[in-house]
């Protein structure tokens, strides 16, 4: 183990994972870590979760829950642990399907030393994605108002507005000052929303080419004039409209931002219902995210029995 990985606790939410997937995931980090944090939200398979995760690992902590509490509640829980059972300085977020290369870990922290050294205020830093299918490179993407300005990662770590979660890598510290995760948006917008609020306390975010992990997004993606546009199940279009609302409410985001979120969370979920194959089942959800969104009532998913 490289000496400064021994400051880093990876924190790892499962829910229901694809167990070879999770077996590759597993394998991808205990080295490159000094402790693995799992924490379970209730999956159907979670016998075969701690099989897998302790057959593979031994240095790891696994910590189940009788039901989905929600990513950023697990993920408070595990930084929780760190904070008050390790000596720790950093925690780097996973999700259930990061399968990351040799030596991920240590360049970034070797990443956030530089800038560190430069005198840079970093809050947290990632690494770049490509998607899978085609190993195209995403971009860092920087808000301009209610535009937005992809920005190529080359050679060099790039500011971005926020960072997405999984192989974020964000010290102790950061998370006394800046607070945890907002345990109210339960899946989606919570790495967004943090990486907003750690710029309200004069933190900057980063993207490294130094680091680099597959990422999808939506559970498929279709291509409409030229452009490729991610679909959502309805459960998930269900958060993203719901919480777009948490977001307006919160004085520290950016009004450009909140703009560009009515605008194209509206047409989002109309090409959304346009292609769903569940055109019924899409409109129920999409009206109970609309009306929970507008009156507040945010957190956990509370209609068990809607079909």
């Amino acid at each position: 183990m490289t000496p400064g990985i021994s400051s880093i606790a990876a924190i790892l939410v499962t829910f229901n994972p694809d167990l070879t997937t999770f077996n590759k995931v597993i394998n991808s980090i205990s080295e490159q870590v000094n402790k693995i944090i799992i924490i379970d939200n209730g999956s159907q398979n979670a016998n075969e979760i701690y099989d897998i995760a302790t057959h593979s690992a031994t240095n790891l902590i696994f910590i189940k829950q009788t039901e989905n509490i929600g990513l950023a509640t697990a993920q408070n829980f595990g930084i929780k642990y760190v904070k008050d059972n390790l000596d720790i300085d950093h925690v780097i977020l996973f999700d259930q399907d990061s399968i990351i290369n040799k030596n991920f870990t240590n360049n970034l922290l070797l990443e956030e030393e530089r800038l560190l050294q430069d005198g840079v205020k970093v809050g947290a830093i990632g690494p770049s994605f490509y998607d899978p299918e085609n190993n195209k490179m995403y971009p860092a993407t920087i808000y301009c108002g209610p535009f937005i300005k992809r920005v190529k990662i080359d050679n060099s770590a790039v500011e971005a507005t926020f960072l997405i979660a999984s192989g974020c890598l964000i010290r102790l510290e950061v998370l006394e000052h800046v607070g945890k995760m907002l345990d109210e948006l339960f899946i989606d917008y919570i790495d967004v929303e943090w990486s907003l609020r750690a710029k309200r306390h004069g933190y900057k975010v980063f993207i490294t080419p130094k680091a680099l992990m597959a990422h999808t997004i939506g559970d498929k993606r279709i291509s409409i004039m030229g452009r490729t546009i991610s679909c959502h199940s309805p459960f998930r279009r269900y958060f993203l409209i719901r919480n777009s609302f948490k977001m307006l409410r919160l004085t520290y985001v950016p009004l450009g931002y909140k703009l560009r979120e009515i605008t194209f969370n509206c047409l989002r979920t109309v090409i959304g219902f346009i292609t769903s194959t569940e055109k019924k089942k899409f409109l129920k959800y999409t009206v109970i995210a609309f009306k929970d969104g507008v009156a507040g009532n945010f957190g956990p998913f509370k209609y068990k029995n809607l079909k």
